[in-house]
């Protein structure tokens, strides 16, 4: 009986021999398209898992973002109110009227005025545009540049141009002078009176004494002073951005009745 199993069992081995040895292409092939399709599965449950994982931390990156800029929006909104407030409290204190002379208006530049000076550029015509009449130009809040006439077009002549010169105040001394273009980055202020105090890190703003431009608009901080004869210099950082103007605003200073009746 033992030897007819053992005789039973080689029959059967043989024939599994006989039987991979005449479809091993068969069996190779099958195998093959199987673990194929196992590694593409793998991959493809691997690639949506990976892309899922980047979307979560995107979404979270751009939720704490936005948390931030939130933030940031709702302090500027309280300090912007408290700064109205004070405002309204001063104005009825001094019993003057809103200020109602200054117009701005959104102006394009057309293109440079000079090949390789990128402080000059022509403007797209604005309303009620006055060749006799210098304008500010203001960028996201700061003093850039003035408008001239020239041949019979506006010109916008940047803060770092040499040419460019406007009226300003400096520091809590509300020291006096003539900001002049050194560089896209920089200005001098002139003409300071020697007897006032000045220090690195004073705040730079429009005068508006020149009737270029109205009061109050920051221009810069200083970075260094030097005595001159009779009086001094000072050195400025522009806080403003010279070397990309794609829109600015033109600010308009009207002439007071005092002007008016003169």
């Amino acid at each position: 009986m033992n030897r007819f199993n053992r005789k039973i069992t080689l029959l059967i081995l043989l024939g599994i021999v006989i039987l991979f040895s005449l479809y091993s292409v068969s069996v190779r092939t099958f195998f093959v398209a199987f673990t194929s399709t196992l590694r593409s599965l793998y991959m493809d449950i691997t690639h949506s898992v990976e892309k899922r994982v980047e979307e979560h931390l995107f979404q979270a990156e751009r939720i704490e973002y936005l948390q931030k800029e939130l933030k940031l929006l709702q302090k500027r909104l309280l300090e912007c109110g408290s700064d109205a407030a004070k405002y309204r409290s001063l104005k009825k204190a001094m019993s003057i009227d809103s200020d109602s002379n200054v117009t701005f208006e959104v102006v394009r530049p057309q293109g440079y005025a000079m090949v390789g000076n990128f402080q000059q550029l022509w403007l797209d015509g604005f309303k009620n545009f006055n060749p006799m009449k210098n304008y500010g130009v203001v960028r996201n809040g700061y003093a850039v540049g003035i408008v001239v006439e020239k041949s019979r077009r506006p010109l916008m002549i940047l803060a770092g141009d040499p040419e460019c010169t406007f009226a300003v105040y400096i520091g809590e001394a509300r020291a006096p002078g003539i900001a002049t273009g050194m560089d896209a980055r920089r200005m001098v202020v002139k003409y300071i009176p020697q007897w006032l105090k000045l220090k690195a890190g004073d705040e730079v703003s429009t005068s508006g004494l020149d009737h270029i431009f109205p009061p109050g608009i920051p221009v810069g901080r200083v970075l260094s002073t030097r005595k001159m004869q009779g009086f001094q210099n000072a050195y400025i950082e522009l806080y403003g951005d010279t070397l990309h103007p794609d829109f600015v605003w033109v600010a308009s200073v009207g002439e007071t009745d005092a002007e008016s009746d003169s």
